[in-house]
């Protein structure tokens, strides 16, 4: 059975968008920087937050909230739907420019958002595109670390709370970062992050399981402990 799409007023979501067939159509800066617009509007229409991104190659991480509305799959249409458009006017072809519909996992802010941002921002890294994500300039890590960037993020709360000075949250996450890249955990595929559904401790999986239960496909779902601490509503092989 299918999965509904989980979406809810105030979720955290990690949005993976994958181009057709997995083909590399993001090529030439124009075709990166056309997203950001594209992303920008929507952002101004629909009053998301936009907490982290990186745009690859052959597919698209973001990681926002709806603080106000639950339009998440209304807003994504819109994202993927104008940019298609674009690209395909601006290319002279025809057809799908993107795959399958687009995944989304909701996330516990409090427990995963930091590595949720980290696994995003090591995208390129982790596939060996670049030996360090402030060289990828298509993604949120230089804004956390204190540079400029292409487009302008909502930084999160928990975010935030690393200090209470800008300079030194920035050398704080930063040292996170470098911390991340010596475990290299967060360098090796974590289909739970992408795939999940819903990711976090046990009582939040628990919680939107409740919430969702009118569904039939959530209806008395189990969870799956990916370790002593976090959970997800998949179980994926070790």
């Amino acid at each position: 059975m299918r999965p509904i799409r989980l979406s809810m007023i105030n979720g955290l979501f990690h949005i993976t968008t994958r181009c057709d067939n997995k083909n590399f159509y993001f090529q030439e800066d124009e075709d990166f920087t056309e997203y950001l617009k594209v992303l920008e509007k929507a952002r101004e229409k629909y009053g998301f937050k936009l907490h982290a991104y990186c745009l690859t190659r052959n597919h698209v991480h973001l990681l926002l909230s709806t603080p106000t509305e639950d339009n998440l799959s209304t807003l994504m249409q819109y994202i993927n739907g104008q940019y298609a458009k674009n690209y395909n006017r601006r290319h002279k072809r025809t057809g799908h420019f993107w795959g399958e519909r687009f995944y989304s996992t909701i996330i516990e802010s409090e427990t995963q958002l930091l590595n949720s941002i980290f696994y995003i921002e090591l995208n390129m890294t982790r596939n060996g595109v670049t030996k360090h994500p402030k060289d990828w300039k298509w993604s949120s890590y230089n804004q956390h670390s204190g540079c400029k960037g292409p487009i302008k993020i909502d930084y999160h709360e928990v975010y935030l709370r690393l200090s209470s000075t800008a300079q030194d949250r920035q050398k704080k996450y930063t040292s996170m970062m470098e911390e991340k890249m010596v475990q290299k955990g967060l360098l090796s595929r974590q289909p739970q992050v992408t795939y999940g559904l819903i990711f976090g401790s046990e009582s939040f999986v628990k919680e939107v399981i409740i919430k969702c239960s009118s569904h039939k496909y959530y209806k008395n779902r189990k969870t799956y402990s990916i370790d002593q601490e976090t959970y997800c509503l998949r179980k994926f092989k070790t």
